[in-house]
């Protein structure tokens, strides 16, 4: 577990950006970094700001908080660094990320686009952060630029969690590779699979089981989330999905990476829809692996599409990724961008900061009315 945070010894630096349901300070902890010289980021949800219709937003939280904290080290996976809740305030604390997210970077590059040897590297980390969700039976339901963030190292991580869910195992592979289904009891319930979080059912399994089990199978989703640009075929038609979803999305990330834009976006929603129901990526110049890649993981049909029965070891045995050594990602020392030393942490001694729930309080009161302009009226004064 996260060691809990002593808010009276949490002071904010700034304001890093604001959400539908909570806001993330660049913060650090007076006892323990007077100086703020290593900073964290803190997400905090004011709890009486949610509205009455959203209530999932609170669960959501809690489920992010959940997740984070389950999460098994990894290098493309944020850690949990500590938690806290007031009476109506709740937060966590991340690694802070001076490099922002990939989006960002992205628009700093010539024609908003990366070079191939740019798109290998982010790629294959996010391959190895999706390998290792999936390997949780979590699927991240999320992918999409701004939650793909840069470390100082140069190396990324994902980040919002608070869409993923949590999947049952329902087929595994025998040992002769041939796949065994096992049908769940039919119940009232079978429309709506699972429900949000921890509350679903998480059959148990062993970590040799984990990764022999088959990643065409396993309980699925029916629910709709995800950036409308980004989420898969089967997504938008209703339907029940599972870690596919994550490489559909992936695939639109490599587009975007590649030509600067998403390759089903529309002149509104609706047709956004349409084209990711009927539409093919449209490719520009000579066929390339990487145009392979991204068609393969554009697959409209999730069981023609690449990952579907093996997961990320289909992918990386993709020719777009030949001579990379996936085991030695993590020891890359000069990744395609690197942010500055000076990004994130004070360069004072007594860095301006200040008290986050004081923030919220602040941010709570109504604003004051202006008093009437006072005039006194002398005997001289008309009064009409």
């Amino acid at each position: 577990m996260a060691p809990k945070l002593d808010m009276d010894n949490i002071r904010a630096l700034k304001v890093l950006g604001k959400g539908a349901t909570g806001t993330v300070f660049l913060a650090h902890d007076i006892s323990s970094d007077p100086t703020a010289r290593s900073p964290f980021a803190l997400k905090v949800v004011q709890k009486s700001s949610l509205p009455h219709r959203h209530k999932t937003a609170d669960r959501r939280a809690r489920w992010e908080m959940s997740v984070l904290s389950g999460l098994e080290a990894n290098p493309f996976l944020p850690s949990l660094l500590g938690s806290f809740e007031a009476h109506d305030l709740l937060g966590w604390a991340l690694p802070f990320c001076p490099g922002g997210d990939l989006n960002a970077l992205r628009y700093q590059q010539t024609d908003h686009a990366f070079s191939q040897s740019a798109i290998k590297f982010y790629l294959a980390e996010i391959v190895c952060a999706l390998d290792h969700l999936h390997s949780m039976r979590i699927v991240y339901r999320d992918l999409k630029p701004e939650n793909v963030l840069v470390q100082s190292s140069g190396h990324v991580i994902l980040t919002d969690f608070d869409l993923s869910k949590k999947l049952s195992v329902l087929e595994v592979p025998d040992p002769a590779g041939e796949i065994k289904q096992f049908k769940p009891k039919r119940t009232a319930r079978m429309t709506r699979i699972f429900r949000y979080g921890a509350e679903g059912n998480t059959a148990k399994v062993s970590p040799e089981t984990q990764r022999k089990m088959s990643f065409a199978c396993g309980e699925r989703s029916d629910s709709f989330v995800g950036t409308e640009e980004y989420v898969s075929p089967e997504v938008v038609r209703g339907e029940a999905h599972a870690y596919g979803v994550d490489w559909w999305a992936l695939g639109v990330l490599a587009y975007e990476m590649t030509y600067g834009k998403t390759p089903f976006r529309g002149k509104n929603r609706k047709e956004t829809y349409r084209n990711i129901l009927m539409k093919r990526p449209e490719f520009v110049g000579k066929r390339t692996a990487l145009m392979d890649l991204i068609e393969r993981l554009l697959e409209k049909d999730p069981i023609k599409r690449l990952g579907y029965y093996r997961g990320a070891e289909e992918i990386k045995e993709h020719e777009f990724f030949n001579g990379l050594r996936w085991d030695l990602l993590t020891e890359v020392v000069r990744p395609p961008f690197v942010p500055s030393t000076d990004d994130g942490g004070s360069s004072t001694e007594n860095p301006t900061t200040f008290d986050i729930r004081e923030y919220f309080q602040k941010m709570s009161s109504p604003p004051s009315m202006p008093s009437s302009p006072s005039h006194s009226l002398s005997s001289d004064d008309d009064l009409f």
